[in-house]
């Protein structure tokens, strides 16, 4: 039964972000054909400027359009009138959200996955790919020079467990808003008044961290750059990840709070 729940709510998911994702690849393609073309002419660096311009909307539309998407999935499944089905089913609000934030990341991720392919579809054969490529190899290379494998691998780990706990933190930041704003009498003023004020906090806390780890001592940090311990990278990254972890955790058990006790149907 839980399968089914998963399986129905990525069904919803990608049929909504399919046509999307077919779109920026075909935007990718059209212009990298039309660079085959290329030449000096003013009619060229028209369909070139609207080319470019049409794909770096499309980007934005991606990331803009699979955030709404996500975001409403959970209102109108959770809290709508859709919600009495919903809840009717033999799982807990605990067991709703997950699925929903799941889902939701890995759309996001997915979403990071198609740009990073329709750049590689943009840039197939030109010298600006063979550049990146280039400029990542020899990069390695003086890193491998520098530090460990282990170290490196650390940090890779390191930036990617960061950037997966942001991706959990920014989903439930909607819906622990959206959650609080039910209580109001206009929710959706409630859950953007919400969000406001989350944010606040989230941006206040992180600029108190900012001023904590800027204030470390810097001899300290170059000590740790040079020993065969942590590198300083990593111990900066530490911070980022637990005030990540800290307040998505937070965000999870105020959305199941709201939902399990104060729950608003319309």
């Amino acid at each position: 039964m839980l399968k089914k729940l998963y399986r129905y709510e990525y069904y919803s998911l990608f049929r909504s972000m399919f046509p999307v994702y077919i779109g920026l690849l075909c935007l990718a393609l059209i212009g990298r054909l039309i660079y085959l073309f290329e030449n000096d002419s003013f009619a060229y660096q028209i369909t070139v400027t609207l080319s470019s311009t049409f794909y770096f909307v499309a980007i934005a539309a991606l990331f803009i359009v699979g955030m709404v998407i996500v975001v409403t999935r959970f209102y109108k499944n959770l809290l709508t009138g859709q919600g009495y089905l919903t809840f009717s089913l033999p799982f807990t609000p605990t067991r709703h959200i997950v699925c929903k934030l799941l889902c939701g990341a890995t759309v996001t991720v997915l979403n990071f996955i198609v740009v990073v392919a329709s750049l590689l579809i943009l840039s197939a054969g030109t010298n600006l790919q063979k550049e990146i490529f280039g400029s990542l190899r020899e990069g390695w290379r003086y890193a491998a020079t520098q530090y460990s494998s282990g170290r490196l691998a650390g940090v890779g780990l390191e930036f990617l467990l960061f950037a997966l706990v942001s991706v959990f933190s920014g989903i439930l930041m909607f819906y622990a808003a959206i959650a609080i704003g039910q209580q109001f009498k206009s929710k959706i003023g409630g859950a953007v008044a919400a969000y406001v004020c989350l944010n606040a906090i989230n941006q206040t806390l992180s600029s108190v961290l900012l001023m904590v780890l800027f204030g470390m001592n810097a001899e300290v940090i170059e000590r740790y750059f040079n020993d065969g311990g942590l590198t300083g990278l990593q111990i900066y990254l530490i911070f980022p990840i637990c005030l990540s972890l800290a307040l998505g955790t937070a965000y999870f058990f105020v959305t199941r709070y709201f939902l399990t006790k104060k729950l608003n149907l319309e």
